[in-house]
């Protein structure tokens, strides 16, 4: 899966949102900034994200991916 997709298949689901990638192969690291993460708990931000690919894990596409995530504020 490449860094690219990822972060298309993030802007997807949170259009606007601020995606900074690092890795390679099928293990990559992603921190995600969105003003949709607002009034979330750090767990539902995470599960937020992770539930976009919960297809790509289940069938080895994608094995690990390091979520951090953060309220993007908006002016």
């Amino acid at each position: 899966m490449s860094p690219e997709k990822i972060q298309q298949m993030i802007h997807d689901l949170l259009p606007g949102s601020q995606v900074t990638m690092s890795g390679a192969d099928c293990n990559f690291s992603v921190e995600v900034k969105a003003s949709q993460f607002k009034g979330m708990t750090p767990l539902q931000r995470h599960r937020t994200v992770n539930d976009i690919f919960k297809q790509q894990f289940e069938s080895g596409e994608l094995h690990a991916l390091s979520i951090k995530t953060s309220v993007l504020e908006t002016a």
